[in-house]
């Protein structure tokens, strides 16, 4: 765009960013109008189902499982072919119409506003087609709301988390057969390139990419040519291979918070009355609590070889930072195996924060605390762990901000700097709690976000402690 001669350059400026402004509303308008076809879209396939299915009905007289299945073959040539699809891409479409319409309800409705995209409405499908059907109405409540507020990557990870509180059936249960599932295969790829998958617990993946990204992050320099990623890449392979000792001087830091009563050996909350023992977080170097109910078993440092049977849903689950739950048996094992021990209440005792008066700097116990509450970059949409992020002053230290948890979120280099360089403004909500850690972003456009912190309780300091383990 070009400024007319003679005109008042904030003119322009203005004329220009309302322009701007407008191309944003107005994709955005039309994202949700696509959100509404889809919905549409969904019902329509759902219908024809069931019309196909009556259509064979009539003509075989009686709808068997053959005649049911070969109704549905053909309802699903007859779409790909008339919208140039795959078969298997009709029959996902199918499949997912038939859930949304059937068992997500909420869902679709939501889809029909456009308040969500297709593409979270498919993975409330997914996680919720996970579930027994008398669970899947009680998640589907508990994770639309947040649907409507996260990008999908973030969103995807929050279902994921949800569903594992959600499912009637015991975790502990459910991670014995899931370890059986653990595999390696590979997919072949264009230009000479392959993507190996290897499927593993959750624990012992996170525990590799945290080796892999200290030895790519300690290897970079100004004569480094490679990228972060290309770095991981080859210091994984080299170790495999045995071309060179690229893991060599690194620990795997893994973050679990466990309940006490977990650490303990309750599978459940214990029902005789004890003495009330604040929940933990224990890095994969940790150690529990001395304190331990008298109903508990004694934990083990074993992998389970039976089938638990004791827990029920809605027990305490122990928390892989970065990953979501895990079951009991692994969150003692890593408890019982670990060298040194980092206790965080997970939840409030007295309600306040912590604070260095008059300094800057913030306390190494605030840091750890505040890498678990965050978990990710504080920017709308960033999925960087807050373990790689830097620490910011909502409000900066030198303009009065203190060093307290409500003051201070964690935010990736790049984010960091679109808040000091990029003009992009970050506030705290006034219409929120004090001590409340959520932040609202303001664009240069005007926009605004509002992002919270991955854990809803208020962050207390951790206290360190030497004591030996107790097993």
């Amino acid at each position: 765009m070009k400024t007319t001669f003679g005109s008042p350059p904030g003119t322009a400026l203005d004329a220009l960013e309302r322009a701007i402004s407008d191309e944003v509303a107005g994709f955005a308008r039309d994202d949700r109008k696509i959100a509404r076809l889809q919905a549409r879209q969904a019902r329509r396939l759902a219908r024809a189902v069931g019309l196909a299915e009556t259509r064979a009905e009539l003509l075989q007289g009686g709808l068997t499982p053959k005649a049911r299945e070969w109704a549905r073959r053909s309802l699903r040539a007859e779409v790909a072919c008339a919208t140039r699809r795959s078969e298997g891409a009709v029959s996902r479409l199918i499949a997912d119409a038939e859930v949304l319409v059937a068992d997500l309800p909420s869902t679709l409705a939501a889809l029909e506003a456009g308040e969500v995209s297709y593409a979270h409405a498919r993975s409330v499908v997914v996680h919720a087609g996970s579930l027994p059907l008398e669970a899947r109405g009680s998640f589907e409540q508990a994770v639309l709301p947040q649907a409507r507020e996260k990008n999908l990557a973030r969103f995807d990870d929050a279902a994921r988390r949800l569903r594992e509180v959600h499912h009637p059936e015991s975790i502990s249960r459910r991670a014995v057969l899931a370890r059986e599932e653990r595999a390696v295969w590979l997919d072949a790829e264009r230009d000479g390139m392959a993507t190996l998958h290897h499927h593993l617990p959750a624990v012992d993946a996170l525990a590799i990419h945290d080796v892999i990204d200290q030895a790519a992050r300690a290897a970079r320099g100004d004569a480094e040519p490679r990228t972060q990623a290309q770095l991981r890449s080859d210091i994984l392979a080299d170790r495999i291979l045995g071309r060179t000792d690229g893991l060599a001087g690194f620990t795997p830091s893994v973050i679990v918070t466990v309940p006490a009563v977990v650490l303990a050996g309750c599978e459940s909350a214990p029902t005789t009355p004890t003495t009330s023992t604040p929940p933990t977080s224990t890095p994969a170097a940790s150690t529990p609590p001395t304190s331990t109910p008298p109903t508990c078993a004694p934990p083990t440092s074993n992998p389970p070889t039976s089938v638990p049977s004791t827990s029920t849903p809605g027990d305490p689950l122990a928390e892989l930072h970065g990953y979501g739950p895990i079951d009991p048996t692994t969150a003692r094992r890593i408890a019982a195996t670990a060298p040194t021990f980092l206790r965080v209440l997970t939840h409030p005792v007295t309600g306040e924060v912590v604070e260095v008066a008059g300094r800057y700097r913030i306390p190494t116990a605030l840091r750890e605390v505040l890498v678990v509450a965050d978990e990710h970059c504080r920017f709308p949409g960033c999925g960087r762990r807050a373990a790689r992020c830097e620490l910011d002053h909502t409000v900066d230290w030198a303009h009065g901000g203190r060093s307290v948890a409500s003051n201070l979120a964690h935010l990736c280099t790049s984010h960091h700097h679109l808040k000091h360089d990029g003009g992009w403004q970050v506030t705290r909500p006034p219409d929120t709690h004090p001590a409340s850690r959520t932040l609202e972003w303001r664009s240069p456009l005007g926009a605004t976000y509002r992002t919270s912190p991955a854990t809803e309780h208020h962050p207390q300091p951790a206290v360190r402690s030497t004591d030996p383990p107790p097993f």
